[in-house]
């Protein structure tokens, strides 16, 4: 499950290519925004689904996501697992490794302990789903002035929920099994309006998992769940040409995808000299 934007599908387009299986398919939501892409490949189904506009940080993020998962659920196929990833991610495994790596029921990153900070993103009723919030400005002025009118009124919505909320990356593979008890979830409706909230619902409502992964908390929330994500060099960090010794040497190892490179060509340098049959190490 791909969710895209802009006018450059290069990468998307190459790692259509390297998981390029009769096995594999990709259901992709492009920003409505943007022209709707032109992707092909020679075994994996494309389906590009209806789209609509999303807007970094808010509850449109979530929805993109839910019309993801009900467009696989509802799908004439019966799916193993869902993977979430973005149109500028790369794989970091070969088709053949990718679908026999799998085999625990779902692969989501927690953190071990949720800030205060992160709660505020669902305490409050934030009307933002149209609104561009990228510009720290914005982001700051617009969520403090929607928290003290929600103060004023008194509206807490985790009271009112009663749900202990769970956060974590926002990219993640599990069985498409889990599907239907997200999208039928009666909490929903309080992760909407909301801001950053991607982050948590899924881990939320699928926190019992998060006992399955007690032990790997110090590894960090992307590698828990199998992405290669660089905080300590970036917002994430963009891996460039620079870097690809780097991804080589995690290609079929732990991590499913690396977020997120700088250009297309990156994929094929670091997958030039592997073959598209490697095996499963033991």
């Amino acid at each position: 499950m791909v969710i895209g934007h802009g006018e450059d599908t290069s990468i998307i387009q190459e790692t259509i290519n390297i998981l390029d299986d009769e096995d594999i398919d990709f259901f992709i939501h492009w920003d409505k925004r943007n022209t709707r892409p032109s992707l092909f490949s020679r075994y994996s189904t494309i389906c590009l689904i209806d789209s609509k506009k999303v807007f970094w940080g808010t509850d449109s993020q979530i929805m993109a996501e839910l019309h993801l998962m009900e467009s696989v659920n509802e799908s004439n196929i019966t799916y193993d697992y869902v993977h979430l990833i973005s149109s500028v991610d790369m794989p970091l495994m070969t088709s053949d490794y990718f679908k026999e790596y799998f085999t625990r029921d779902a692969y989501i990153g927690f953190v071990e302990n949720i800030e205060p900070e992160s709660l505020l993103r669902v305490k409050y009723y934030y009307p933002l789903r149209n609104v561009k919030l990228r510009n720290p400005y914005v982001f700051r002025i617009l969520t403090s002035f929607f928290r003290n009118i929600n103060k004023l009124f008194g509206i807490n919505r985790i009271k009112k929920s009663g749900l202990e909320y769970e956060r974590g990356s926002n990219w993640f593979s599990i069985k498409t099994a889990l599907l239907p008890e997200i999208i039928e979830s009666k909490n929903l409706k309080y992760f909407y309006h909301s801001y950053l909230a991607d982050e948590m619902f899924v881990q939320t409502i699928l926190s019992r998992f998060k006992f399955e992964e007690k032990n790997k908390f110090s590894l960090g929330d992307s590698a828990m769940a199998l992405r290669y994500i660089d905080w300590n060099r970036g917002a994430p960090y963009l891996f460039n040409e620079n870097d690809i010794p780097e991804l080589k040497v995690n290609i079929n190892k732990q991590y499913a995808f690396a977020r997120k490179i700088s250009d297309a060509t990156i994929i094929k340098r670091v997958f030039c000299s592997k073959e598209k049959n490697t095996q499963l190490s033991e």
